[in-house]
């Protein structure tokens, strides 16, 4: 989803607005390093430093921060995934 929206779209707004729905849901389940990575998202979307404290007007700039940190979160939301399957698979036995 915020994948997509950052490949075909580019546009900020959008992906602060789906970085702060995923921040909200990776929280409720626990995935810290998942909300954190979803935090910076959403303050580079809008137009923010990773802390969401100083301002970044170059949208390339925020566009390079939000892929990167795409990537960090999609591999720490596999690491989380692997985890969690590990985790029910060995409840089940």
């Amino acid at each position: 989803m915020i994948d997509n929206s950052y490949r075909e779209k580019k546009d900020l707004a959008q992906l602060s607005a789906l970085g702060h729905f995923l921040k909200g849901s990776s929280a409720t389940l626990g995935l810290t390093k998942v909300k954190d990575s979803c935090e910076k998202i959403q303050n580079f979307g809008a137009h923010k430093d990773e802390t969401g404290t100083k301002d970044e007007p170059d949208d390339e700039v925020c566009l390079k921060h939000c892929k990167t940190t795409i990537e960090q979160a999609k591999a720490e939301f596999k690491e989380a995934e692997a985890a969690l399957k590990k985790f029910y698979r060995d409840e089940g036995s």
